[in-house]
């Protein structure tokens, strides 16, 4: 086995697939074991012999209940001038009461509306025992909520007659963040088979660099 022929199997091609194909692996598969995780419920959260969550863990169902959002997330455009285009709403950050405590929910845009609604209905349900009726199904991740986004987290807690005790004794806040889990399993599929066109495409270019191809030279051709 030469070195040679081994460096000469890789083209751009063959870099280009292992690169893209690569990534999306990386990228993907945290979160596509994740997905084959046994999911817990909002409901489960509340029981006080629930399943315990931890970061990793797979959260799935209807949310049942959900104070206000402590947070909202955009993103913006930075154009070649160093200005930027106006912020686009991405999600909101809502405090999900379970058993013993609280935990985050990111949200996308789309669930802003139902989420919002669910919140005031939620409010109504502590002063006058009516069960919220609007419903918004989530899929998702637990992930340490982010260490810029504990303070506000914490400050809307004390704004709810928490104590700053109680809130230390939580420990670091958890956030349940959407992830959809289809789309992982696609991207993922996608690539596995571009690092494999790579393999097949790379061992295709060694094998002729190493048998050569098969062309007779021509000095070798009669006449």
């Amino acid at each position: 086995m030469k070195i040679g022929n081994i460096l000469r199997g890789f083209s751009q091609k063959v870099l280009i697939l292992l690169a893209f194909g690569g990534t999306m692996m990386y990228m993907c598969i945290p979160d596509l074991i994740v997905s084959f995780k046994p999911a817990v419920s909002f409901e489960e959260l509340l029981w006080e012999d629930g399943r315990d969550i931890k970061p990793g863990s797979h959260v799935k169902g209807n949310v049942v209940y959900v104070l206000d959002y402590f947070a909202s997330e955009s993103t913006y455009t930075r154009r070649q001038d160093g200005s930027r285009s106006g912020n686009r709403p991405t999600g909101n950050y809502y405090l999900v009461p379970t058993a013993d405590s609280y935990i985050g929910v990111k949200s996308r845009q789309a669930d802003v509306e139902a989420l919002n609604q669910l919140s005031e209905e939620t409010f109504e349900y502590l002063t006058t025992g009516e069960e919220p009726k609007t419903e918004c199904f989530m899929e998702g991740k637990v992930e340490l909520l982010e260490d810029k986004l504990v303070k506000y987290y914490q400050e809307y807690l004390e704004e709810l007659g928490v104590e700053k005790e109680e809130i230390e004794a939580m420990g670091v806040p958890l956030v349940v963040r959407y992830v959809n889990f289809t789309a992982v399993r696609v991207m993922t599929a996608i690539g596995a088979v571009l690092l494999l066109l790579a393999v097949l495409l790379y061992r295709r270019r060694y094998l002729r660099e190493a048998r050569g191809s098969g062309l007779q030279r021509a000095e070798d051709l009669p006449g």
